[in-house]
């Protein structure tokens, strides 16, 4: 996988979008059309994507204007339709409308004490050749760094007022083609707007969601963090345990949500769960570079850790999915440290790349 680089300065909206939207707009059209095929493949029509597509665009714009018009500038500048735009930012919400296989997993590992907050994001590879990573300020004295694909309002990110923020895809029962608003763009407004702990729950629970899924934030400020499991069924935050440690991978932790559990045989979540809750306990990992805490947290296992994930060649290509990227966040130093790969890849190159 490619990253790129946009750094949108002080440009407000609705130029920041439109100028995103014509920088990637090849970008952003070969996405549209990989993820068609993806959906396809899944078994989704191109209209029944389209359709939750646009509900979920609507959602996002009845939920908050702003980032509504965000969308919509954006699609202006690649010129295609916000809809269109729609199959990239709702994704996750078209995902809700097929079986639990293929989805793509995530790994992420915080330590608020210790300064730890790290994740690996795996996803299909066919899907996602190019990444950004966007600089933007949402408003007068406030910056945000996000890594997302191109088109999409954010993922995983920091922003001014000490937060880091990751993402890790969940299944609830609860979870439909209705259409809500996208979680990616939950994302985004925490970045955009929170400054705390409280005010990002706060974000999460005022909107009305469609599918699932984690926002792990972590307050470097207040040394706090929590994993909110954001369902149809309810947001409900996950502390950190009493050894310091908040581990997130892809299966619901609360005990009210986990009876809304949806079983996925081809999910490796709690391996991975379990792989770092043995890694991390009662050890001495610590803040460090990305090489060195990435060694630290795959251990002895290496390459065959089971947070370092590769494509099964015995499965379909729409269930073929890989860790593309292995990020450290570090508000308090306006850094994102990161690698295009595995941890053990970034092991391997005893180097890491910032932003």
């Amino acid at each position: 996988m490619r990253v790129q680089e946009h750094d949108s300065g002080t440009s407000a909206a609705p130029e920041r979008g439109r100028e995103l939207g014509r920088r990637w707009a090849d970008r952003i059209g070969e996405a549209i059309g990989a993820y068609r095929g993806h959906y396809a493949d899944l078994g989704i029509s191109g209209t029944a994507a389209l359709d939750v597509a646009e509900r979920s665009c609507g959602s996002l714009a009845a939920w908050h204007p702003g980032l509504g018009a965000e969308l919509e500038s954006i699609a202006a500048g690649a010129g295609v339709p916000v809809a269109e735009l729609g199959l990239l930012n709702s994704r996750t919400e078209i995902l809700a409308a097929a079986p639990p296989a293929g989805d793509g997993e995530c790994s992420t590992v915080i330590h608020p004490e210790r300064g730890i907050s790290f994740q690996t994001w795996d996803w299909h590879p066919a899907l996602v050749p190019d990444a950004v990573l966007w600089r933007y300020a949402p408003a007068p004295g406030r910056w945000v760094k996000t890594f997302t694909e191109h088109g999409m309002l954010a993922k995983i990110g920091i922003n001014s007022a000490g937060l880091a923020v990751h993402l890790n895809i969940l299944r609830h029962r609860a979870d439909s083609a209705a259409g809500g608003v996208p979680v990616h763009a939950i994302a985004r407004r925490v970045l955009d707007e929170a400054d705390t702990l409280a005010d990002a729950i706060m974000i999460a629970r005022s909107a009305t969601v469609s599918a699932s899924t984690a926002i792990t934030v972590y307050d470097t400020r207040a040394a706090e963090a929590a994993s909110l499991e954001i369902t149809p069924a309810g947001v409900e935050p996950i502390p950190v345990r009493a050894d310091g440690w908040l581990i997130r991978t892809n299966h619901l932790l609360d005990p009210r949500l986990q009876a809304g559990v949806v079983p996925n045989p081809l999910s490796t979540t709690k391996e991975r769960y379990q792989h770092l809750d043995t890694v991390v306990g009662g050890s001495a990992v610590k803040v460090a570079p990305l090489p060195e805490l990435a060694a630290a947290l795959i251990a002895e296992a290496g390459a065959d850790a089971p947070i370092c994930q590769r494509e099964d060649a015995g499965l379909p290509e729409k269930d073929h999915w890989r860790t593309l990227l292995t990020v450290r966040l570090d508000p308090a130093a306006e850094l994102i440290e990161y690698w295009p790969g595995t941890p053990a890849d970034v092991v391997e190159a005893g180097e890491a790349r910032t932003f």
